[in-house]
């Protein structure tokens, strides 16, 4: 236990023991009086007073310090010689009875149970002070056990009984106070855990609230910046001669190229920005229909005379938002068309299959694949699996891909060897509503 994990146990166990020790305290003065009464009127003790008196002065003492507020560790400590008096106080009338050959068995009987009272009441309301009580305990019992050895005393089998309960009660005690000790711990670690937890996640709501400014800006700012810098490209080229548009007409391209990829960027950071923040058009949606529709759009793009084999499964219909649905055959299917442009024949499969209650979708290809390393960074925005100088593209696009699948409550991964092909499966979860094909 740290030292401010031991100081909080410390007072919280002082608490307790005020409460406890005020209430034994008011009671023992009002039943010392009485016992001391039983003692000469019923049992005929003799010299008796001290002992009450020892037991009442400790009560008095706690009230008084009380007035003081102690600090928890003195508190426990007073409360700690409070209940270790009142034990001496038992012992002491208990070996001044066991000790006189003039008493009898109801003396005997009288005292006993008394201490043994005693025994138990201090284990019951020890509470902070049980370390204390534990040893205080200890001492005062065989300092008893042989003062009434070296004396006279025809039955031991009374004072052998305050033994084996003192005996038992210093074990309670030692037992409760690990007890405390280990579940104190255990819950002061839980909170901080807790209290970490929660300011994690307050730093992560204001990191999500400067992202999503930091987007508003990208998607609304630099858009609007950036179409004004191309408006002045264009106007730039009109007003430039014919021959002055033949030497510089290369780099107006660059220009138009690097404008249409940062728009390009500044759209995936849009739709990756939206996603999430509106509610999911939940519907039944087709999977054939979609990837055909996604599949015909790609065509219309492809290079003159690229050899291109297409299969594509029966994938039959799930529950989801079919415009977000779009967007994760768009980007699997594109970049299997570009990463195996290189290949004399690209062979691209879409399919599915079931697996513990879960749909599974997987788009293949025999392309560049990817280095097996990169597996567990698929799906972070701006991680490119290739440089930009083999592959044209923005890193944006499988990251949608993660967040859209995400969305659904379903699964994103990929398998692949640098330059043997890539797969990537994206999953639906078991309790989407499916209708069957």
């Amino acid at each position: 236990m740290n030292q401010a994990h031991q100081s909080r146990f410390l007072s919280e166990q002082a608490k307790r023991s005020r409460w406890y020790g005020a209430v034994t305290a008011v009671l023992a003065f009002v039943v010392l009086p009485f016992f001391y009464y039983t003692d000469r009127t019923e049992l005929g003790l003799e010299g008796t007073l001290l002992w009450r008196g020892i037991g009442a002065v400790a009560a008095a003492f706690f009230l008084i310090s009380l007035i003081f507020k102690p600090s928890p560790r003195q508190l426990n400590a007073f409360h700690g010689i409070t209940l270790t008096a009142y034990l001496v106080m038992m012992l002491g009338i208990a070996g001044l009875v066991f000790t006189n050959s003039g008493y009898g068995v109801q003396e005997y009987f009288a005292v006993t149970t008394g201490t043994l009272t005693i025994l138990v009441i201090n284990t019951l309301v020890a509470q902070g002070a049980r370390p204390i009580l534990m040893w205080t305990t200890g001492i005062l019992t065989v300092a008893f056990m042989l003062g009434i050895f070296m004396g006279e005393i025809e039955n031991m089998g009374w004072a052998a009984s305050i033994l084996i309960l003192a005996v038992f009660s210093i074990l309670v005690l030692r037992g409760q106070h690990r007890q405390e000790r280990e579940k104190a711990t255990y819950l002061y670690t839980l909170e901080e855990k807790e209290a970490r937890i929660a300011k994690q996640r307050e730093e992560l709501e204001e990191v999500n609230a400067n992202l999503v400014g930091f987007n508003f800006a990208i998607t609304h700012d630099l858009k609007g910046a950036l179409r004004r810098a191309q408006s002045f490209a264009q106007l730039v080229e009109r007003r430039l001669p014919a021959e002055a548009k033949a030497e510089v007409g290369d780099l107006f391209e660059m220009i138009k190229q690097n404008h249409d990829k940062i728009q390009e960027i500044i759209e995936g950071l849009t739709l990756l920005n939206r996603i999430g923040k509106t509610n999911l058009e939940q519907e039944v949606v087709d999977l054939d229909e979609v990837s055909i529709k996604v599949w015909k759009e790609l065509e219309s793009d492809f290079a003159v005379g690229r050899k291109i084999e297409y299969r594509k499964g029966k994938l039959g219909k799930v529950a989801g938002d079919e415009g977000l649905i779009w967007h994760i055959f768009h980007n699997l299917l594109s970049n299997a068309v570009k990463y195996s442009e290189k290949e004399e024949s690209s062979n691209i499969e879409v399919g599915t299959y079931q697996d513990r209650g879960e749909q599974i979708v997987f788009v293949k290809d025999n392309g560049a694949g990817f280095p097996a390393q990169f597996a567990n960074e698929l799906g972070r925005p701006f991680k490119r699996l290739h440089s930009a100088h083999e592959f044209e593209g923005t890193g944006i696009g499988l990251a949608i891909v993660k967040q859209i699948v995400e969305l659904h409550g379903g699964r994103f991964w990929g398998e692949g060897q640098e330059g043997e092909g890539a797969t990537f499966y994206f999953s639906f979860p078991a309790n989407d509503p499916v209708e069957s094909a």
